[in-house]
C-alpha cells in the first residue's frame, strides 16, 4: 500500500512540475502574434468568431507554458517576415522551415508534414504520385508559400521535356485560391497533409488527388534576436513532455504529422 501511495505522490508532482509554467523571462509579457486565418483546421476563425485551429492551440498553451500573454491578429501571409523583423509582432504562425526562412527568422517547428492538392471532386483531374502529372494543368497557389518553388520549377521542366503547360497563378490568400478552383479560374490547389483529410470530410465537394510534396516541419517563426526561439520550443517540448500536445493533434484528427521533439530552424 505504501509503494502504491508513493508512486501515486511521485506521479502527482510529476504532473505538476510538467503542467507548471517555465521560469522565462516572458513571463507577463504581452506578444503580439499574426497568423493568416483561413487555413482550417491549421490556423482559423471559429463560428463564434474567436481564433481557432492545432497550430493556434498549441502556440497558445505554449504562452502559458512561458507565463506570457498572447494577442494574435489576421494578416497575410507575405507580411509575416517583414512584420517579425520590423518588431511589429512577435512570432508568426502557420511557417514552413526552409533554409532560405532560418537565414532570417527562427522557425519553431509544430508539425512533420508535406503538401498534396485538391480539386473540386466532380472534376475529371486525376494526377499520379509524381509532380510530373501536373503538366498540362492550372494550380492557383498562396503568395509566399513554400510550394511555389517547387511549382515554378516543375512548370520549367513541362516547357524542356515538350510537354503541356502547367499554369501556376498566385493569389493573396488560401480562400481567394480556393474560389479559383470552385469558380473554374484553376484546377488545383496545394494543401498541407496534415489538414487534406479534414477538409474534404467537411466538404465532400473536394477531392484531395496527386503526389506528397515538399515535406518538411513547419510551426510559426519568430525574430532572431529578440524572438525567443528557444524558450518557445521548450515550451513546446513541455507540451509534448505532459501530452498536452498529442491532445490537441488528437482532437483535429492529425496525429500523424506529430513531433517526438522540437528543435529550432529543422531545415538542412
Amino acid at each position: 500500500m505504501k509503494k502504491i501511495l508513493l508512486a501515486a505522490l511521485i506521479g502527482s508532482l510529476t504532473h505538476a512540475a510538467l503542467a507548471a509554467p517555465l521560469a522565462t523571462t516572458l513571463k507577463d509579457k504581452q506578444l503580439h502574434g499574426i497568423m493568416q486565418n483561413d487555413y482550417e483546421p491549421v490556423v482559423f476563425v471559429d463560428d463564434k468568431g474567436e481564433n481557432s485551429g492545432y497550430f493556434y492551440e498549441i502556440v497558445s498553451a505554449a504562452a502559458n507554458k512561458l507565463g506570457a500573454k498572447l494577442d494574435v491578429k489576421n494578416g497575410t501571409f507575405d507580411t509575416f517576415i517583414p512584420g517579425l523583423q520590423s518588431h511589429r509582432y512577435d512570432l508568426a504562425l502557420g511557417t514552413d522551415a526552409t533554409v532560405p526562412r532560418q537565414q532570417v527568422v527562427d522557425i519553431v517547428p509544430l508539425i512533420d508534414a508535406g503538401y498534396s492538392f485538391i480539386t473540386r471532386s466532380d472534376g475529371p483531374v486525376k494526377l499520379s504520385s509524381e509532380l510530373t502529372s501536373l503538366c498540362g494543368h492550372s494550380v492557383a497557389a498562396l503568395a509566399g508559400q513554400s510550394t511555389i518553388d517547387a511549382l515554378n520549377q516543375q512548370a520549367a521542366a513541362c516547357q524542356q521535356q515538350g510537354k503541356p503547360a502547367l499554369k501556376v497563378a498566385i493569389y493573396p490568400s488560401r480562400s481567394a485560391a480556393w474560389l479559383a478552383v470552385k469558380s473554374g479560374q484553376a484546377e488545383l490547389t496545394p494543401v498541407y497533409t496534415g489538414e487534406a483529410g479534414w477538409i474534404v470530410k467537411k466538404d465532400p465537394t473536394w477531392r484531395v488527388t496527386g503526389p506528397v510534396f515538399n515535406s518538411g516541419q513547419s510551426g510559426f517563426a519568430v525574430d532572431k534576436q529578440q524572438g525567443h526561439a528557444q524558450l518557445w520550443a521548450d515550451a513546446v517540448n513541455a507540451l509534448i513532455a505532459d501530452g498536452s500536445y498529442q491532445k490537441i493533434l488528437q482532437k483535429y484528427g492529425v496525429e500523424s504529422v506529430a513531433l517526438k521533439t522540437v528543435v529550432i530552424n529543422p531545415a538542412k
